[in-house]
């Protein structure tokens, strides 16, 4: 405007000076149009730096506010992008709303699940049909690793709306914000968990366990407190909705504590107007009841009253017998201390039980297993967990995990042996009590129970079906020996009275030494017969003492055997094979010269004619001796039987007692040796022993050269 005023004023000056026919020549005209376009000119000059400076100021405020738009969306875990219908490309907003990253339908599909980017698509299809003017949907991200290693999915709400309409009024691009719920997610379905957790422990509690609301009325009340109260119907005793004031033991509440509190109260019956359940009918030995009760009084964070929680339990009988009994208070003192270490290991023994939650997921076929309700011990995929079950079990770990992958409906239980061992080294046997949960809509979504070792309860039990077994199996033995040796000593018995009394009837003289002799052979059997019974009695309670020294079992050895072979019959040859001059071994000399001379007696008392062998022999630590005769031989029911207790009654042409070969063997094994018997009928017996014995001296014999 000055520029103009300042090229206006010489004009008019010059219009008074001049004629206007002058000013108004060719000349003076070029001048005034030159002059306006100048002016022209620097006017849309000015306009223009005017407009730049308003619009750099208005894009300076809109970065600003697409920042803090971008700066709230972000602190809130939510994202915005927009379809463009027209070219079918997404946009990212990102680098804090500064700029935008453009996607192809597949490049952007692969940030969501599969089928929920398929429920997506149906939720704009109908934004952009007008269906509706928006929309929202829940979808999971593509799973990835997380920092620690698991396969991870984050949850999104997605809402979707038009952005901007075509001409003809149909969305041409749509706008979707998405907001990170992952978080939210997670927290709602652990607080169903805990929920769960919490009403199985409330309704499982082995106390009283009854909640009311911040007004007192009754909301819940577990098995154990309808037992205590004698409420029949749990169901209909909560729909009469009664106040805590309707039990006579709680109307002393005090609701003004914020801690909990524990206490005792007694209900004189007389004076209870209106009582609950069948307390006044039950038949309690008096007109009181007595309780004991833990309250805890939940408040919100103002402070409110939200609800009650007791958790008590009758204890009438207990105070009945303390005042029957009438004891000084010094017994009562005690009493009360026991039973208050009796509550301090019950809820020590229920903190360290070994006893586990599970849950089963038959969508993910994960076993979780946790040892408290805030935190989970161990998540087992199906396939890891049945790697444990020992293989004798696969069958049954098989049909509990079909069970639940049919989503079963009903309760189970099943105990499975694992590959697991105890510090004992046994197997850990672990039982499963699994029951469905079901949503709003009665659908299965997993199965909830306990796992509990059940690996002592287990061996107990075979244990004691081997103990049953062995009590049957030593019972019968014991009823057979008594039997036998009832049998084995009336025979001897009966022949030394049957020629005894021979002597008081009419005989002959010459006939009285044959008497004797009777007498006298039949005593000595019955004699042998009772040592044998007793030796094999301490042999039984493991009283023999067995005294290791060094001796010479080649000069030991052949008097053991011809002392087993003093009674041989005329036409058995004895032979004795000692290969070493000096053989100094360090043995229980007494006892295995008893052993090897009752193998020597047995064999030679049951061989008629033939050979009577014996040989032995040092080799790698053991000592090897090998007892053989040609007698008849054993049945295969005898050679089964013949370390069997008194088994030689039936055999009328063999003698002996019976115990001479169990007593062999059980001499043996206690001194950590063994013996086998090979015998065959026609063909003889042969005795094997083995004794581990250390060898101090061995000197072998020179064969000749012929």
């Amino acid at each position: 405007m000055i520029l103009c005023l300042t090229l206006i004023a010489p004009l008019a000056v010059m219009a008074q000076k001049e004629n206007m026919e002058t000013i108004l020549d060719i000349h003076h005209i070029l001048g005034y149009l030159v002059a306006a376009f100048l002016i022209s000119v620097f006017v849309m000059i000015f306009y223009n730096r005017i407009i730049f400076f308003r619009e750099r100021e208005v894009t300076k405020q809109g970065k600003q506010l697409i920042a803090q738009l971008s700066l709230i969306m972000s602190s809130n875990k939510t994202e915005a992008w927009t379809y463009d219908a027209k070219h079918d490309l997404y946009k990212l907003l990102t680098d804090e709303g500064t700029s935008e990253t453009t996607y192809t339908p597949f490049e952007f599909s692969q940030f969501y699940d599969r089928n929920d980017f398929a429920e997506l698509l149906k939720v704009m299809a109908k934004v952009r049909e007008r269906t509706t003017s928006s929309e929202t949907i829940i979808v999971k991200s593509t799973p990835f690793k997380s920092d620690t290693g698991e396969d991870y999915q984050r949850v999104y709400e997605i809402t979707i709306t038009v952005l901007r309409q075509g001409k003809s009024g149909f969305p041409v691009q749509l706008l979707g914000t998405q907001r990170d719920i992952t978080d939210e997610q997670k927290r709602t379905e652990e607080v169903k968990r805990t929920a769960l957790r919490y009403q199985t422990l409330f309704d499982s509690s082995l106390v009283d366990m009854i909640y009311f609301d911040g007004e007192g009325t009754l909301l819940d009340i577990n098995d154990k407190a309808c037992e205590s109260y004698f409420v029949k119907d749990r169901k209909a005793f909560i729909a009469q909705r009664p106040k805590y004031t309707d039990w006579p033991s709680m109307r002393d509440m005090d609701l003004t504590s914020d801690t909990p509190t524990t206490s005792s109260s007694i209900v004189d019956l007389k004076k209870v107007e209106k009582p609950v359940g069948s307390l006044e009918t039950h038949d309690w030995g008096g007109d009181k009841i007595y309780f004991e009760r833990a309250t805890t009084l939940l408040r919100d964070m103002d402070g409110k009253l939200n609800g009650i929680l007791m958790a008590g339990r009758n204890i009438t009988d207990m105070v009945n017998s303390f005042h029957h009994q009438k004891k000084t208070s010094q017994l009562m003192e005690r009493r009360t201390k026991d039973i208050q270490q009796y509550i301090q290991n019950i809820n020590y023994s229920l903190k360290v039980s070994d006893v586990r939650m599970v849950n089963y997921h038959p969508d993910t076929h994960n076993l979780d297993i946790s040892s408290d309700l805030n935190t989970t011990e161990y998540i087992l995929p199906q396939l890891r967990a049945f790697i444990m079950v020992h293989p004798d079990d696969y069958a049954k770990a098989e049909r509990l995990f079909c069970r639940m992958d049919r989503l079963h409906p009903g309760s189970f239980s099943e105990t499975l042996r694992t590959i697991m061992h105890d510090e004992q080294g046994r197997h850990v046997y672990l039982n499963f009590n699994m029951m469905p949960i079901t949503d709003s809509e009665g659908k299965i979504t997993h199965y909830f129970g306990m796992c509990r070792n059940e690996t002592e309860m287990t061996y107990t039990e075979l244990k004691l079906q081997e103990e049953t077994e062995k009590a049957k199996e030593e019972e019968r033995l014991k009823n057979t020996f008594l039997l036998n040796m009832s049998h084995e000593l009336r025979t001897p018995l009966n022949a030394v009275i049957g020629f005894a009394e021979l002597f008081n009837s009419e005989h002959n003289d010459e006939d009285e030494p044959i008497f004797a002799e009777e007498i006298k052979k039949n005593t000595g059997v019955l004699l042998a017969l009772i040592n044998d019974i007793l030796f094999l009695s301490r042999l039984d309670a493991h009283m023999i003492e067995y005294n290791y020294q060094e001796c010479d079992f080649a000069m030991l050895f052949e008097g053991w055997c011809y002392m087993g072979w003093s009674n041989l019959q005329p036409n058995v040859k004895a032979v004795v094979e000692n290969p070493y001059n000096r053989l100094l071994v360090n043995i229980d000399q007494q006892n295995l010269g008893m052993a090897i001379q009752k193998l020597c007696t047995y064999s030679g008392r049951n061989t008629r004619e033939g050979t009577v062998r014996a040989k032995y022999e040092y080799r790698h630590g053991e000592l090897t001796i090998t007892i053989d005769d040609t007698s008849k031989g054993m049945s295969a029911q005898e050679l089964e039987n013949a370390f069997n207790r008194f088994t030689n009654e039936d055999s009328n042409d063999k003698e002996g007692t019976g115990l001479d070969l169990p007593i062999v063997k059980e001499l043996l094994e206690q001194m950590n040796g063994s013996i086998e018997v090979q015998s065959e009928q026609g063909k003889g017996t042969t005795f094997f022993v083995t004794i581990p014995c250390e060898m101090g001296v061995l000197e072998k014999k020179v064969q000749e050269l012929n």
